[in-house]
Formats: C-alpha cells, structure tokens, sequence
C-alpha cells in the first residue's frame, strides 16, 4: 500500500472525528481526496500499462483510454473499453490494460 493512501486514511479518519468543526471535516477530506488523486495519477503516469485497482478513482482508467481513442466506462469491479464498432472490453480489478501502440489489451490477474 502507498503511503499517500495511509497518509490519506488517516485524513478520513481525523474527518469523521468528534472534535472537528464542519470547516475543518470538509478540508480534511479534500486534503485526503488529492493524496488519493496524487497515487492515481502516478499510477496512470505510464502510457502503456495501467493496472486496476479498487482504490483507483473512476475517472483514471477513463482519462487513460481516452488518451489512446477508446471510450471507457468504469464501474463496480473494473471497466468496459471499446473504440469504434470494435468488440468491446472487459477488465475487472487487478487486471493490467496494455497499449501496445495500436490497440488495448488486457492482462488478466492471476
């Protein structure tokens, strides 16, 4: 596990304490929402792998399509690809995309 996503619990943690005002709750939410942006957007920093995680926020594998022509809808235990009338793509979590200059394929998890 990263430690921006510890660092990040533990933002969430401190948001749903009883000494916080409302104030304080909402920045210390936005402050653990970036460090959990700052991990996704590492992760998606590689133009030709990105693997799936559960803590991935649902605009990552989105945004990583779109950046190779495919449209990507991510959801509950993973994502659908497709690009064109090509048949679509299915990747759960833990599954590894890969574009190999061409197309998107997938590395299922073991």
């Amino acid at each position: 596990m990263s430690s921006l996503f510890d660092l990040a619990h533990e933002y969430d943690k401190q948001a749903f304490g009883a000494w916080a005002s409302q104030r304080e709750r909402w920045a210390l939410r936005d402050t653990a929402s970036l460090f959990r942006r700052m991990v996704c957007n590492r992760d998606a920093a590689d133009p030709t792998r990105l693997k799936l995680t559960g803590t991935m926020l649902l605009d990552i594998p989105e945004r990583w399509c779109r950046q190779h022509g495919y449209r990507a809808v991510a959801g509950y235990g993973g994502c659908t690809i497709q690009r064109g009338n090509e048949t679509a793509i299915v990747a759960k979590i833990g599954d590894t995309l890969l574009w190999d200059g061409e197309r998107i394929s997938v590395e299922e998890a073991p």
